[in-house]
């Protein structure tokens, strides 16, 4: 049996989990290792048998590559999971992390760890020859595809640049899609980046969608993928800022060369 108190228990277990499916901070591990120094030997592997035995029943499956969409989608898919699912309290303390898994984790644990291997099973079973497809062939993939795309043309914003053009197309079921600028003005990454602001239906536009910051590093012809960090939910408008190297939370617009506004259908 071990010493952990109840508080102390609960935060093993969410360590646990955190392990095992993204990895630990520097300052998780120590936590962690701090917390098992308390746990019998028998005890500290529970949750990897868990795993374990997930992995076996997989293992048989004839799984094929998973397209690069469809691989996003799933990740998006289990980080809102996981981020939906609040942890309860236990109501009687165990210091058996069996038993806590077997009570309120097991649903969603399970969930996250059986979304986590089918994104292993399809991509560790790629063939090792096979080519990763530029950015240019993933946006004639997304048009071609045409599930719920808007694409939209680059027009001058309140601070233009002259002779910039271009496209964005956004698939919304895939969660998805690329920029595409055709003179843009090379950037200095050090001195100051260019990023993308997504305007949605489930978003202020006051606080757009952060779409992921760029470089620009030739006037010619450049496809850059959108990096958005919330779901994306009716788009109906994109913008470019020019910010500060690693760009802003909230922009000032004051700098603001470039926006796309979707036809409404």
């Amino acid at each position: 049996m071990s010493n952990l108190s109840n508080s102390e228990n609960n935060r093993w277990e969410e360590l646990q989990v955190t392990r095992l499916l993204f990895g630990l901070t520097a300052e998780e591990q120590m936590e962690y290792d701090d917390l098992a120094r308390q746990i019998p030997a028998e005890e500290l592997d529970q949750f990897d048998r868990v795993v374990a035995s997930l992995d076996v029943v997989w293992s048989d499956i004839q799984s094929e590559p998973l397209p690069e969409h469809l691989r996003r989608a799933i990740r998006i898919r289990a980080s809102q999971e996981l981020v939906s699912k609040p942890v309860v309290a236990i109501a009687k303390p165990s210091t058996y992390p069996a038993a806590a898994i077997r009570g309120n984790y097991l649903p969603w644990f399970v969930s996250a760890v059986c979304l986590m291997l089918t994104v292993f099973t399809w991509t560790s079973n790629r063939p090792t020859d096979t080519v990763r497809p530029d950015v240019a062939q993933l946006r004639a993939e997304l048009i071609a595809a045409n599930q719920g795309l808007v694409q939209a043309k680059w027009s001058p914003g309140p601070t233009p640049s002259e002779g910039a053009t271009g496209d964005v197309v956004w698939s919304a079921p895939q969660q998805q899609g690329f920029m595409l600028f055709r003179g843009l003005p090379v950037n200095t990454p050090s001195q100051e980046q260019y990023q993308l602001w997504i305007f949605a239906r489930n978003q202020s536009d006051k606080t757009p969608i952060d779409g992921g910051v760029f470089d620009i590093k030739s006037t010619e012809e450049v496809i850059i993928p959108i990096n958005a960090k919330l779901f994306v939910e009716d788009a109906y408008m994109f913008a470019i800022t020019i910010e500060k190297p690693g760009g802003v939370v909230v922009s000032s617009r004051e700098r603001l060369p470039l926006l796309a506004m979707v036809e409404p259908k």
